[in-house]
């Protein structure tokens, strides 16, 4: 079986796994999550099937995928009028919000 960016198993007739996913996470959540995973695809290529040019373009594609996903969903945020505040470190994303 041939290694794909986004599989169809993660879909199903309803909703797509990722969209099910993000409706659960608070927008700071979902960046931190795309974040997450661009690093681990970035941080791992070629690490899966022995190096391979193959694998490395896979794990770039798939970094890639989030990429492209981070920026719809930053322009969709922008659209509604959301705003980010920069945290000075991260311990301060986790606090309450007054």
């Amino acid at each position: 079986m041939k290694e794909q960016v986004n599989p169809d198993y993660y879909k199903n007739k309803n909703i797509e796994t990722y969209e099910a996913i993000k409706s659960q996470l608070t927008p700071e959540e979902i960046i931190g999550g795309h974040r997450w995973m661009i690093l681990k695809y970035v941080m791992r290529m070629g690490d899966k099937h022995g190096g391979s040019l193959q694998a490395c373009k896979m794990d770039i594609s798939k970094a890639h995928w989030y990429i492209e996903k981070l920026i719809q969903y930053f322009s969709d945020l922008e659209s509604q009028g959301y705003e980010i505040k920069q945290a000075d470190n991260v311990a301060d994303l986790f606090k309450d919000k007054q």
